[in-house]
């Protein structure tokens, strides 16, 4: 049904069966589920509506919006807030409680996820003399890696934050003229739009079809739940599920997927290399295959393999290739307490896919305590290194490492290709 709706023009009439299951999940049920809305003032009402029947005690925190004085040159705050703060997606008024769902709305540690679109729940929102504007708030993000650097910081936390990050008032330029604002980086978010959700994929969600104004967006707010069963539909209008005319003539243009995949061979003036991260290579070898096989590769490359050096190889071989692998559990010697831990986890691993009769060797890289695998294609003279830099690995120590791998690499070959 989704693959019919998403190719639908206004000129064509839904098929009886697919309106009659749309109209099924118009259910009328209230649900507690994400709400998905057309329009940024649906969400908002949405929101607030939600906080103040469930968060009686909620706060509101106004932004600090600070000018340049013109005398001295200095920022001062300024009463109330700029009439236009295009430049900042840092709100103007924050209404926050404990137990509201909240979203970051800006980057604060890419690194860390803290992320625009990372999503959670609020655990406690702290305040010191100012009893407006609150110090910290803490949120329970939905992902407990999101955040995991920066509560290792903040070990004073209350019990009850023991797993919440703190969040703290982020700055921004907010005017063309310079103007400042600062406020917590979270929004509301029991509802999103159907832009901030794009991408998303949940099990449950309550899709509102009233304001849709664009081609597509009914699809994409449809499309988020993994099953029918998960999705409830307000406001139910065929006329709202439509997509550009111009979309079929792109998909008809586009390539046909390959069904017989013609035989891996080794070109004589060109050499290519796809590497995938697979995470268990045996459950995924067919994904692997039918991503790879028509594009006529030299080599495939393939991080987080999950194999072992007790696992057979025989359930992992493409046609036409041969596979060569370096298991985790053959990486590490070091006796750092990180790397011993690491030695002994589960996962991890890498691997090197080459064509049959490429003429290269896999060599035997020195005792460097890194999840890699290097190869040695003399036809080319291409120098390949798989590398597998897991999470928990202290960068500190990864790029020490690194460094000793790069210094051993460099008088092998001119063309050296480093990848994970």
């Amino acid at each position: 049904m989704l693959n019919r709706l998403r190719v639908r023009s206004r000129a064509t009439p839904m098929l009886d069966s697919d309106v009659e299951m749309l109209k099924m999940r118009e259910t009328g049920e209230v649900s507690s589920a994400l709400h998905i809305f057309a329009t940024n003032r649906q969400v908002s009402e949405h929101n607030l509506n939600y906080l103040f029947d469930c968060c009686p005690d909620y706060v509101t925190i106004e932004a600090q919006d600070f000018v340049t004085n013109r005398t001295t040159g200095n920022l001062e705050r300024m009463p109330g807030h700029h009439g236009v703060a295009a430049d900042t997606s840092l709100p103007e008024t924050l209404c926050i409680a404990r137990n509201a769902r909240v979203m970051l709305c800006k980057n604060v540690d890419v690194a860390d996820g803290l992320v625009n679109g990372a999503c959670g729940t609020v655990t406690q929102v702290v305040f010191g003399e100012d009893s407006t504007f609150p110090l910290t708030v803490y949120v329970r993000f939905d992902d407990e890696k999101i955040g995991s650097d920066r509560r290792k910081n903040r070990a004073h936390a209350a019990v009850e934050c023991l797993q919440s990050t703190a969040i703290d008032p982020e700055e921004d330029r907010a005017t063309k003229r310079g103007g400042l604002r600062r406020q917590f980086p979270l929004r509301l978010a029991w509802a999103c739009t159907v832009h901030k959700v794009q991408g998303l994929t949940v099990d449950e969600a309550v899709v509102s079809l009233k304001r849709v104004f664009a081609p597509g967006q009914a699809y994409v707010a449809l499309s988020r739940v993994r099953a029918l069963s998960g999705l409830i539909i307000e406001d139910f209008t065929e006329r709202a599920i439509y997509c550009k005319d111009a979309i079929k003539e792109a998909l008809d243009s586009m390539p046909p997927f390959l069904i017989e995949q013609p035989e891996p061979s080794l070109n004589a003036h060109s050499f290519s290399v796809y590497l995938m991260n697979v995470q268990n290579l045996s459950r995924h070898l067919v994904d692997l295959v039918s991503c790879t096989q028509h594009l006529q590769l030299t080599c495939i490359a393939v991080t987080e393999t999950w194999l072992t050096a007790q696992s057979s190889l025989d359930g992992v071989q493409i046609e036409g290739y041969t596979f060569h692998s370096r298991p985790r559990g053959l990486c590490y010697s070091s006796s750092n307490p990180k790397l011993l831990e690491l030695k002994n986890l589960e996962h991890g691993g890498v691997g090197l896919y080459s064509v049959d009769n490429l003429d290269c060797d896999i060599l035997q890289v020195p005792d460097l305590n890194l999840e890699c695998l290097v190869c040695l294609c003399h036809k080319f003279n291409i120098l390949l290194a798989v590398i597998y830099r897991p999470p928990c690995y202290p960068n500190s120590l990864f790029k020490q490492n690194l460094g000793k791998l790069l210094d051993w690499l460099n008088p092998i070959s001119n063309t050296i290709v480093i990848m994970g």
